[in-house]
């Protein structure tokens, strides 16, 4: 993983007194993809709000990039946001939607001030604790409120001095880049006139007549007057001028200049030229698969397309950060986990931080890195998709994570446990000898054995045809456990059942919790 990109401090947030994120500590590193996971109502879309501006926190801090960025608008941050009903422009089509960011917003800018705001950061937090301490006294904090001004000051002055540089930096850069190409044209024309003397002649000729024609013209009426008097002269010249590689250099040398102009324009707002937005604009579509559709208008579109025009507009101007807030909830099975894996690549492709939101536990493990499971406003547990599913913390995220079967045991010592009343071997081992703990054993991970050899024997209550395999539901001394296995059962038949002890995972119990 890179280096830590985004970080929540004992972030809370409250809407009309009921406290929606309490707390919060979590930090997500660069090129990271961490998916925000839970029930509805449990925060997680408001933390992802919260990091992207549109929601701003009760207390703590939200540092981007070393950067405290609590009071800055949305799009001052490194950030863009795929919504989960896509706010696509519907007056637009598909190319216009795409490159509406680049046409209307700098991100270098954004940048570059950021960059000058980070080596102010320390100093301002600094004083910033001075000025909330009770021990510092009137005088002191008289001092300090100064110094904030004169930093906010200082700030603007080398965002200015920095943005000159820059643009200077850009013009010179363009200037160069496209001094070597118009030279280079140029000399090709000059050897094609050199080979071709009647080219050189006919443009001679032809300067001279459209010389004689200004003279003659006192007013652009009657400019076109005369050059409609001089035209079959003018175009017998321009035919032997515009042979056609000849022909072909010119226009390219016109495009050049017009070009380097445009660059130029834009340069001096820090801005992309049209060229380059073009450029931008088709290397995100065809990053999305949506090459050709440029011309189609939003409403053409289905549910799918849509989603990944929105996309594409939010990674056309390469962010740090790409905010997801539940983007496939309104696809279909299909076309959701095409996508899910899509997206995945995707973000391999871009090397951007993708911080994702969704309440579908199979979306969060089959995308992410690193998985955070909310409940209540509070993180539950952060991990591998393989350590969320496999050794989870706490009943919570046992049940919300995948099928689990939670029964309640008691370590006997030296890695085994009782439960169902049998003992069985564990890997386990950071519990006393006697205490009550929970056992968790995913239902694909039940043998079902001779009852014989069985540790435990239930009796088949219902069976349900999943596809690739069947659930069963067997009762073992009163308590329900739901089995996955690729045989089916009768209902009423007895079953037996063992379990390998690397498939039995412990956890503490915690009273405050529901059974």
């Amino acid at each position: 993983m890179g280096k830590k990109l985004i970080e929540l401090r004992n972030i809370s947030k409250s809407f009309d007194g009921e406290t929606v994120v309490k707390d919060l500590n979590l930090y997500i590193n660069e090129n990271e993809f961490i998916t925000l996971v839970g029930p509805s109502g449990c925060g997680k879309t408001t933390t992802l709000r919260m990091i992207g501006g549109f929601v701003t926190p009760d207390s703590g801090e939200i540092i981007l990039d070393g950067e405290v960025v609590n009071n800055l608008a949305p799009f001052e941050r490194p950030i863009n946001t795929v919504f989960q009903r896509y706010a696509l422009f519907p007056h637009l089509n598909v190319y216009d939607n795409v490159a509406f960011g680049l046409r209307n917003f700098s991100r270098q800018f954004i940048d570059l001030k950021s960059n000058v705001r980070r080596g102010y950061e320390e100093e301002k937090r600094t004083l910033i604790s001075k000025l909330n301490s009770k021990k510092t006294t009137k005088d002191e904090k008289i001092e300090i409120r100064n110094r904030l001004k004169e930093m906010k000051k200082e700030i603007n002055e080398k965002i200015y001095i920095e943005k000159e540089k820059l643009i200077e930096q850009k013009l010179q850069e363009i200037e160069k880049r496209y001094e070597a190409k118009i030279s280079k044209i140029e000399e090709e024309l000059e050897r094609i006139k050199s080979e071709n003397n009647e080219i050189k002649i006919a443009e001679e000729k032809l300067d001279a007549l459209e010389e004689k024609i200004a003279n003659e013209s006192r007013n652009k009426k009657e400019l076109q007057k005369n050059r409609l008097k001089y035209q079959k002269e003018i175009e017998e010249l321009e035919k032997i001028i515009n042979q056609e590689r000849y022909y072909e250099l010119k226009e390219e040398l016109k495009k050049q200049y017009q070009m380097q102009a445009d660059e130029e324009k834009k340069a001096k707002k820090l801005m992309l030229s049209k060229h380059h937005i073009d450029e931008a604009v088709r290397d995100a579509l065809k990053l999305v698969k949506l090459e050709g559709f440029e011309n189609r208008k939003i409403s053409s579109l289905s549910g799918g397309q849509q989603q990944r025009v929105a996309i594409a507009r939010a990674i056309v101007n390469k962010p740090k950060i790409l905010l997801l807030d539940e983007p496939l909830a309104a696809l279909d099975l299909k076309l959701r986990q095409n996508m899910q894996y899509e997206l995945k690549e995707m973000q391999r492709e871009l090397g951007i931080t993708f911080v994702f939101v969704t309440h579908d536990q199979e979306e969060a493990l089959t995308m992410s890195d690193t998985v955070v499971v909310m409940d209540k406003g509070i993180i539950q547990q952060i991990g591998t998709p393989e350590d969320i599913y496999n050794e989870p913390k706490n009943r919570f995220v046992a049940s919300f994570i995948g099928e689990s079967n939670i029964i309640r045991g008691v370590y006997r010592g030296n890695r085994k446990v009782e439960f169902l009343g049998s003992v069985f071997d564990c890997v386990d081992d950071n519990f006393e000898e006697g205490e009550v703990c929970d056992v968790v054993i995913r239902p694909e991970d039940f043998d079902v054995v001779p009852l014989d050899k069985a540790k435990i024997i239930g009796e088949v209550d219902a069976t349900l045809f999943k596809g690739v395999h069947f659930e069963i539901c067997a009762i073992v001394d009163g308590i329900e456990l739901v089995l996955h296995q690729y045989e089916n059962s009768e209902v009423g038949d007895k079953i037996g059942l063992s379990v390998d002890p690397y498939e039995i995972h412990l956890m503490k119990v915690n009273e405050d919790e529901e059974v």
